[in-house]
């Protein structure tokens, strides 16, 4: 687990949190949630659910990190790369989030947070052909399908504060999706003409297959047959949802 404290002893560091903070789409504010009116287990559960959450979102560090070095080494447009470093700061503030949330929920306490082995498989292909492969696979498909559940979740929240976070992560999310298609229709005419078609098919395959692969990973966290969503552990703190709630 990585600490999220900002060292307040280098100011030279910290101001480059406080520049990556402000760049929110809405202000970070203090998180608050009503625990007063929760059960217990549904605090355990909110812990859980978002300490989880941040190993997701620190898996895009990871990843977003890598498609940078690819780019670099495809000579990739600047624009490209613009906007790719920016979106590693989002995942960088999405994680810091969830632990303030799970700070908020009564702290780390019995939860390891196991940040190793995130890191995207080695691969053999060109570098433009990588970049564009991660391009589509964890933006065009991994975040466009994470918005679509976000805004179920966010929805099924009662807590203000927990919906305000949950709000600030969608609007980034619906940026990353956006920024993935611009990006796929940036860099496809880039491959070699003899290669194009070659390409195309097999990341149309790849992003069907990752687009049921989520789907089915979705509907599996999720909870059936229920009669009272209200009643889920967690619902009111943004990580309880029924099946009937997915939007596919």
């Amino acid at each position: 687990m990585i600490s999220f404290d900002a060292d307040a002893s280098s100011s030279v560091l910290a101001r480059f949190v406080r520049d990556l903070e402000a760049q929110s789409p809405r202000p970070a504010t203090a998180i608050h949630p009503e625990l007063s009116r929760l059960r217990d287990e549904d605090i355990e559960a909110g812990r859980f659910g978002w300490a989880t959450r941040i190993v997701d979102e620190h898996r895009s560090v990871v990843v977003f990190s890598e498609l940078v070095r690819v780019l670099g080494d495809a000579e990739a447009p600047y624009v490209a790369m613009c906007a790719v470093q920016r979106l590693i700061g989002d995942e960088l503030r999405h994680a810091r989030l969830c632990a303030d949330v799970v700070d908020a929920l009564g702290g780390f306490d019995r939860l390891e947070i196991d940040l190793a082995g995130l890191s995207l498989p080695p691969s053999d292909a060109p570098p433009l052909e990588r970049a564009l492969e991660i391009v589509v696979r964890e933006l065009v498909v991994a975040e466009t399908e994470s918005v679509s559940v976000l805004c179920a979740y966010r929805d099924a929240t009662s807590d203000r504060a927990i919906r305000e976070v949950l709000q600030i992560v969608l609007c980034d999310e619906v940026r990353h999706a956006a920024t993935g298609r611009a990006l796929a229709r940036l860099l496809e005419p880039l491959v070699p003409e003899r290669d194009r078609d070659r390409v195309r098919a097999y990341l149309g395959d790849v992003a069907q297959r990752d687009r049921d692969y989520l789907r089915d990973r979705y509907r599996a966290s999720v909870h059936r047959d229920v009669a009272d969503p209200d009643s889920l552990p967690g619902r009111a703190l943004g990580v309880a949802l029924t099946l009937d709630e997915l939007p596919f």
